[in-house]
């Protein structure tokens, strides 16, 4: 019986506290787009919004991208080997 009671206790805690979270980042999320939003007003400028993300996101289905562009043409490169110690004229 304790038992129970303890953990429907520390359910109930638990729901309120991830619905406090919640609230909270919208609250941040709506302070800070009103901020912008006043702020681009105040200035004059329009905000620049970078949506090239979601973009190229759009772009990827199952882990490859939708449509491949050659890349051209491939250059071998000669690898040299660089000595340790290296003399340095000062």
């Amino acid at each position: 019986m304790i038992s129970a009671l303890f953990g429907f206790v520390v359910r109930v805690v638990l729901t309120i506290a991830t619905v406090v979270l919640v609230l909270g980042l919208m609250a941040v999320a709506l302070v800070t787009m009103l901020f912008v939003i006043i702020f681009s007003l105040l200035s004059g400028k329009k905000p620049k919004i970078d949506v090239s993300g979601f973009k190229r996101a759009r772009q990827f289905r199952a882990g490859r991208p939708a449509t491949q562009k050659p890349v051209g043409e491939v250059i071998d490169v000669e690898a040299r080997e660089v000595p340790a110690e290296v003399k340095r004229t000062e």
